[in-house]
């Protein structure tokens, strides 16, 4: 009788041990990492002063300001990406490409209430069937973007690329995170020129502000070996973007668009709706 009474104290110790147990063993570890880089994110990227505005970020699904984005050297590749996804490594990739950030620089746009078309058109894609040469890019890609600023009026128009700089030149570093660094291009030999260097240096000292170094700075092009326009004559509000360089990482990447969706919503968003 003794032996059973122990027993069966010994199952109800266990049975209300259980659920203790469950919560404090780390049954899937991949869990606890997903929640750090998480909280993270939120700190750097969604972070806002008040539950007030939170709900304001959430519930309002008309953003007033208006992004366009494409890409006109669409396979521009990232090396860490490639060898992430195991593909080759390569400087121009037909897949894993600067195109396909288009969904995540969305998503973070949108987290900012900025409205976004991304121009569908895979420029160097249409190049290869029709056999012309990479240096006649932003001729191709020209009228696809004309078309679209004919048919709607944009805030801002981005075209992104990745620059062939190394590592130390396109990484910056804040708290431990590393970013990668954002050029921006300007073609001088544009006669406008003028008006989008005026949003260009905006935009590179407000990403400054958020994170030191994270923007290289307004970089002007001219003269024989470049394309001296890169059809910013098409809208005064249209920037060339360089987004980090050859060795630069998915979560590199991905901080860096948080950070340029936070910069163009304080630094011109909120001049638009006030």
């Amino acid at each position: 009788m003794r032996r059973k009474m122990q027993m069966w104290i010994g199952l109800l110790f266990f049975f209300f041990m259980l659920p203790i147990i469950t919560v404090k063993l780390p049954i899937w570890p991949q869990q606890e990492a997903t929640t750090q880089s998480s909280k993270q994110d939120t700190k750097i990227v969604y972070a806002a002063n008040t539950a007030t505005e939170k709900n304001a970020l959430i519930n309002n699904k008309d953003a007033s300001f208006k992004t366009l984005i494409y890409f006109t050297h669409s396979h521009e590749a990232y090396y860490p990406i490639l060898k992430s996804q195991k593909q080759k490594i390569t400087a121009y990739h037909n897949a894993t490409n600067v195109l396909q950030l288009g969904s995540i620089i969305e998503a973070h746009f949108k987290q900012n209430d900025l409205s976004t078309d991304i121009l569908e058109v895979d420029t160097m894609s249409e190049m290869q069937k029709k056999n012309i040469p990479l240096y006649k890019a932003y001729d191709a890609v020209r009228p696809y973007v004309k078309k679209q600023l004919e048919k709607k009026e944009y805030d801002l128009v981005l075209d992104f690329h990745r620059d062939s700089a190394n590592k130390k030149a396109t990484t910056a570093t804040l708290d431990g995170e590393k970013y990668a660094r954002i050029a921006i291009v300007l073609g001088a030999e544009n006669k406008q020129y003028k008006f989008n260097e005026a949003y260009a240096e905006q935009l590179s000292a407000h990403l400054n502000q958020l994170v030191p170094n994270i923007s290289r700075g307004v970089i002007k092009k001219e003269g024989s070996g470049v394309n001296g326009i890169y059809n910013q004559d098409l809208s005064k509000k249209l920037l060339v973007v360089e987004l980090g360089g050859v060795d630069n990482t998915e979560d590199e990447l991905n901080r860096t668009i948080a950070i340029l969706a936070r910069a163009i919503s304080e630094a011109f968003s909120n001049q638009t709706s006030s």
